[in-house]
């Protein structure tokens, strides 16, 4: 299975992106435990719209690579810092061409995790992931409105313990893993939109009818469950590795 972010491009940013937490949650994880330090060249894999290489540009020299060209064709209002097309698996970079790779909720799209952290470190010393361990993840009231979600993911989403171990055997002798949660808090008619517009891409890949169904609860058992706002919160995985 396989997400069309063609048709997704356009509407990426409106549904997921969030100034405030890419920088205080994600991009800041991703600093601390990546060890990815000011002045450093970054490498960020599968940027999609580029809205972490905009952020990171401010202190970094980057370069944003993503396979899909509406993605980066949608990256270039942001900035101007370099642009590559290419296939994680074959990174079209020579060796040691970055001090650091970002790779944030980007493993699970991708087919073979192993080539690709390989390819990682080839072409850079340090890597920063962030990931999630769908093996304990409760997806809540989603998980309700959509029964095939969590298996999907848990099919999606690489263990992180085979991470860990791919992360090794790729050559980055030393592996920090941390987890840290995300909460979130917005008005009800916005979480419903962003479902609408399907700002998980996993609700790309649920059966149409399934979806519309689910969306239908969520319409009616949002605003019953919380009212005006909806809460929510996650727990991801940010592993940081060095050679």
């Amino acid at each position: 299975m396989s997400v069309d972010y063609s048709r997704l491009a356009a509407d990426y940013d409106a549904v997921r992106a969030n100034e405030v937490v890419d920088r205080t949650f994600w991009l800041a994880a991703v600093r601390e435990v990546g060890d990815v330090r000011p002045g450093e060249r970054v490498l960020d894999l599968g940027c999609g719209t580029g809205r972490f290489s905009r952020l990171l540009a401010e202190t970094n020299p980057v370069v944003a690579t993503d396979l899909s060209a509406d993605m980066l064709a949608a990256s270039k209002e942001k900035g101007d810092f370099a642009r590559v097309r290419g296939d994680a698996h074959r990174l079209p970079f020579r060796r040691n061409a970055f001090d650091a790779t970002i790779v944030i909720m980007v493993l699970h799209q991708i087919e073979d995790h192993a080539q690709v952290l390989e390819e990682i470190a080839r072409a850079s010393r340090k890597v920063a992931i962030a990931t999630t361990d769908m093996g304990s993840r409760e997806l809540g009231v989603l998980e309700e409105a959509f029964p095939s979600l969590l298996a999907i993911d848990r099919a999606r989403f690489p263990p992180v313990e085979r991470l860990v171990a791919a992360l090794r055997a790729a050559g980055f002798a030393s592996v920090r893993r941390e987890e840290r949660t995300l909460r979130r808090s917005l008005p009800v008619a916005d979480q419903i939109d962003r479902v609408r517009r399907k700002y998980i891409s996993t609700l790309d890949l649920i059966p149409r009818r399934e979806f519309e169904e689910g969306l239908r609860y969520l319409e009616a058992e949002l605003p019953r469950r919380y009212g005006d706002r909806y809460e929510a919160s996650g727990r991801f995985t940010f592993l940081g590795a060095a050679r």
